[in-house]
């Protein structure tokens, strides 16, 4: 038994023998989720993804009171009404430019100055249409004015594509098996959707949905597609109040004025039947509620007009902050794509565009480690930009990396390890998933270097950053980077809301006392592999649990499938800087 030093441990492997497998394990490998996890937005498929986020439905029934003495979820949204309000311009911009623009593209500037040379390798596009041939290609930079209807539109960015394993020409990108390891096997069951669903029509229950449907007689799954086609202007009648009886009133509603034309928190969580006593209290005029309408392409409001006999749909259980508080100020350019027709296909929790983003950004940190914390960082930015438009809340921002970061780290595990948990060797061919996982990694790192003019990627990120900031532009200008991957982490400090650590709870504190250690789950190493390819599977998941955040924090831990929300892989992944404070010399194989 030998030790390693950490200079041989920092170093990135050689491509090839550094990266094989250490000795594999023959015992059967428990992991939450399982490999096979299902997580489908169709009912009577079912989702378990739910189990990852599932102590959110305390802080909904019981809105605990954090170390301050305020209640999670009441200083949650205060925190989104105090963000908006303070919003500055070049936040609005990275607001506007990140619910805009598709996620996996969006965060492709946390490759830094490798960004330009990832774009051209694997055809990034601003359209759904791959480059005809190999076209060097950019990051664009945008302005508010790029988003108006006499430019580009709400919508420019909408389509753009992260990359393709063809061009237009039908000749393979350099980066083929990358295109495919981030839009299939990163991306592959990674949809918020069905725990969207199931939170916004919470009903006691976070078992996971299956056949029946129905999860008691006569109720509706939360997942039934009756919801999602509801639609106040052209689907009036798609539900009615019976379908939302069984929906649970969250006790932190009670921090919020109920809207006059709710008359009382229960209507405005369900809904409720209008009759022509409530059309003659309104003066003969018929109801209308905020936000349930149409938004035209400037953004202006039309309410939907509901007479007697018509079921004037609620907000549901786990609504966009816009929805609980007109003091939350949504940029303006913004309201033309908020969903005015259906409040119940419209939650909060998870923030999809969070998921999504830290999604690509660990699949994009696997396939070039060297910009990992950048990556990360981006994400963080994307996801604090979804609290600056009004559309999440810091909860929403943290479930979304929560699911990503184990549905990456189980989807990475599944493809390269086997039914019992033996690592396969993945530069053999004949293990095909493992295998194409591999040709994506050393391809990537090839491609780079060879488009840098160096022999490694290191050696070209160190040329390139003497004269470069990390996207080629400055850092600051109309994006929320308030940091960079050169100035200190602001650990735990809930004054300073600056550092990717804060941003991981932001400072939603239960605990006075925060000893508990952290359970790693099993597949959350492998997210490390190529960060760290001469350790074991063992010194991965033990950098992890060093470095994890303390227990205690509000939805971080204490959900079903536990382990996820304290991984702090922006700690982890800084190797010397941390994980060597706080691990002892470790045993090679």
């Amino acid at each position: 038994m030998t030790t390693f030093s950490p200079s041989k441990f920092w170093r990135y492997a050689t491509l090839g023998a550094a990266l094989l497998p250490a000795a594999a394990r023959a015992d059967s490998i428990p992991s939450t989720p399982p490999v096979n996890f299902t997580n489908s937005s169709t009912a009577s498929v079912g989702s378990t993804i739910v189990n990852l986020l599932d102590s959110y439905t305390r802080l909904m029934l019981v809105d605990p009171k954090l170390r301050n003495g305020v209640g999670v979820m009441e200083q949650n949204y205060l925190t989104v009404i105090r963000m908006t309000q303070e919003r500055t311009p070049a936040q609005t911009l990275a607001a506007v430019h990140d619910d805009r623009t598709a996620q996996p593209y969006s965060v492709l500037n946390g490759l830094g100055p490798l960004t330009s040379y990832f774009m051209t390798g694997i055809g990034s596009s601003t359209t759904a249409t791959p480059p005809t041939s190999l076209t060097p290609t950019s990051y664009p930079a945008t302005t508010l004015q790029d988003y108006d209807a006499s430019a580009h539109g709400i919508n420019y960015l909408n389509s753009a594509t992260i990359g393709f394993a063809a061009f237009g020409d039908g000749t393979a990108t350099p980066l083929s098996d990358a295109a495919n390891f981030l839009n299939t096997t990163i991306r592959n069951n990674a949809s918020t959707e069905p725990p969207k669903r199931t939170f916004e029509r919470y009903m006691g229950s976070t078992a996971p949905v299956v056949n029946p449907a129905s999860i008691a007689a006569g109720v509706i799954s939360p997942l039934d597609a009756r919801y999602g086609n509801y639609n106040a202007v052209s689907n009036k009648a798609g539900l009615s109040a019976t379908d939302t009886a069984q929906f649970v009133v969250p006790t932190y509603f009670s921090s919020f004025s109920v809207p006059i034309a709710y008359y009382n928190t229960l209507n405005w969580v369900r809904g409720y039947t209008a009759t022509a006593a409530l059309v003659a209290a309104n003066g003969g005029n018929p109801i209308t509620v905020p936000d349930v309408g149409s938004f035209d392409a400037s953004g202006n409001f039309t309410p939907t007009q509901f007479n007697a006999g018509d079921y004037v749909p609620g907000i549901g259980t786990a609504p966009r902050p816009f929805r609980l508080s007109a003091k939350v100020k949504v940029p303006t350019l913004l309201w033309q794509i908020a969903n005015g027709t259906n409040p119940y296909g419209d939650g909060a929790f998870v923030s999809g565009h969070t998921n999504l983003a830290y999604n690509q950004a660990l699949g994009l940190a696997f396939l070039v480690p060297q910009q990992f914390e950048s990556l990360l960082v981006r994400a963080a930015d994307l996801g604090n930009n979804r609290i600056l438009a009004g559309m999440h809340s810091p909860l929403d921002v943290i479930g979304g990396r929560i699911e990503a970061t184990a549905i990456v780290a189980t989807n990475i595990y599944g493809a390269l390890y086997g039914p019992y948990g033996n690592r396969l060797d993945w530069t053999n061919s004949a293990n095909a998933s493992a295998y194409a996982v591999y040709q994506a990694h050393t391809k990537a790192q090839k491609y780079l270097a060879q488009s840098c003019g160096t022999s490694t990627v290191e050696d070209c990120l160190k040329r390139l950053r003497g004269t470069h900031d990390d996207d080629g532009h400055d850092r600051r200008a109309g994006r929320d980077h308030d940091r960079d991957d050169r100035e200190p982490d602001y650990n735990l400090d809930p004054d300073d809301s600056r550092g990717y650590t804060y941003r991981m709870s932001y400072g939603l504190a239960l605990a006075s006392s925060m000893k508990l250690p952290e359970t790693v789950p099993v597949q959350a190493q492998v997210l490390l592999l190529t960060r760290f390819p001469y350790a074991t599977d063992e010194q991965r998941t033990e950098i992890l649990r060093n470095t994890a955040l303390p227990s205690g924090f509000a939805l971080l831990d204490g959900n079903t499938w536990d382990g996820w929300g304290r991984l702090n892989l922006y700690a982890a992944v800084k190797g010397q800087d941390s994980f060597f404070r706080a691990v002892r010399a470790a045993t090679t194989r």
